[in-house]
């Protein structure tokens, strides 16, 4: 961009964000429950019981994560897309004033 722009975007930043994004969703959903896995690990039964109910709340905040990285995950690609597409047409401007001079 030029130098007097009042705008500058790393696109860069935004494709490596976009990449990181699709990483930790992938690990979140990767996740899922094994609770009945680790249940002879807990011990007693007031134990299993708090570990449980941890697990259940985890489940549910580990949905709602994914849906929050899932948004901000698309309104990355949304700006990506449009920077990058003003970005062609200004340049594709620029070459037809060029060849009119």
């Amino acid at each position: 961009m030029a130098d007097d722009s009042d705008l500058i975007v790393n696109v860069d930043l935004l494709v490596a964000s976009e990449s990181r994004l699709k990483g930790i969703q992938k690990e979140l959903k990767n996740l899922g429950n094994r609770k009945d896995d680790m249940r002879q690990y807990w011990g007693s039964g007031e134990i299993t019981e708090a570990m449980d109910e941890f697990v259940d709340n985890w489940d549910d905040y580990r949905g709602k994560m994914l849906e929050s990285v899932d948004s901000v995950g698309k309104l990355i690609t949304a700006t990506i897309d449009g920077f990058t597409g003003q970005d062609a047409q200004l340049a594709k401007e620029l070459r037809k004033g060029k060849k009119r001079k």
